[in-house]
């Protein structure tokens, strides 16, 4: 996987992204952390790059394009598709029938964002050290 390739995080809450963007900076230092409102944003970013993408994190609830929306579109783009970007739900509030959606659109995780700082830390901490240790399709490069 691209371990240097960009976190692609969407979130339409500024409190949520002076945040976390420090923590996501501390935890992946070598992944810059990219920050879009909404998904129709971070579609236009990944259709107009060839930087390979870390991972994408994304909050269901937005505005424009929501994080369901936008996962549904990249399943159905065979380009973007193709490109096995590790997709995961940071999210609140959650209930069991967002969840069941969630995981038929294939995500790769579904995390409740936590209200304590230091428990959001140990969540994005182990988003990252799976990802980063992962077998996936982008580990390879050829």
């Amino acid at each position: 996987m691209e371990h240097h390739g960009p976190i692609i995080f969407i979130d339409d809450d500024e409190d949520d992204q002076l945040l976390l963007k420090p923590i996501l900076e501390e935890i992946a230092p070598s992944s810059p952390v990219l920050f879009f409102e909404n998904g129709q944003q971070a579609v236009e970013y990944l259709k107009g790059t060839d930087q390979r993408p870390f991972l994408i994190i994304s909050e269901v609830s937005l505005h424009i394009m929501n994080g369901l929306e936008l996962r549904r579109l990249i399943e159905q783009d065979a380009a973007l598709r193709k490109r096995a970007i590790p997709f995961i739900f940071f999210t609140h509030p959650i209930d069991k029938e967002l969840v069941e959606e969630a995981y038929e659109l294939t995500i790769q995780g579904f995390f409740e964002k936590r209200q304590n700082l230091a428990e959001m830390r140990r969540q994005l901490q182990a988003i990252v050290d799976y990802w980063s240790n992962c077998l996936h399709p982008n580990r390879f490069t050829n």
